[in-house]
């Protein structure tokens, strides 16, 4: 019987991300596969915990809700800012990253007007139901404690 990916494993995957609508935001089908380690925070828990269980070979395809992936927009997130404060040339659709209390946060310009800017710090994939085809490749358990 084959090895099943278990919480602390490091995995490589193939995935293809889509909305609901079907396009297809991310595709690793026809490049490097993605390594990542089952308990890494970095990667959304929903898609982590959609590996857990899978034995190389297999592929699934799972939907997550926006509450199980980048949640829903929230419009307090969204904040005006003077235009002499960000670089010139800025336009709307441009991100940012900004650092507030020492942590790096992303933004993307949504509005422009003559002296301010409207930014938006949700994750540009906020309110939306995501598909992911997951591949799973390879499994590497954790190395045993010395």
């Amino acid at each position: 019987m084959s090895q099943s990916a278990a919480y602390n494993d490091t995995v490589t995957v193939h995935y293809i991300t889509r909305t609901r609508e079907g396009g297809v935001i991310e595709d690793t089908t026809n490049r490097k596969p993605l390594v990542l380690n089952l308990s890494d925070p970095r990667y959304t828990e929903a898609f982590r915990k959609s590996i857990l269980g899978m034995q190389p070979g297999a592929e699934k395809t799972v939907i997550a809700d926006p509450e199980q992936i980048f949640g829903y927009r929230d419009h307090n997130r969204q904040i005006a800012v003077p235009l002499s404060g960000l670089p010139s040339g800025i336009q709307e659709g441009d991100q940012l990253t900004a650092t507030i209390q020492n942590e790096e946060i992303d933004a993307w310009v949504i509005q422009l007007s003559e002296d301010e800017a409207v930014l938006d710090t949700n994750h540009p994939l906020a309110g939306e139901t995501i598909e992911y085809t997951i591949q799973l490749v390879s499994i590497e358990p954790p190395s045993p404690a010395n």
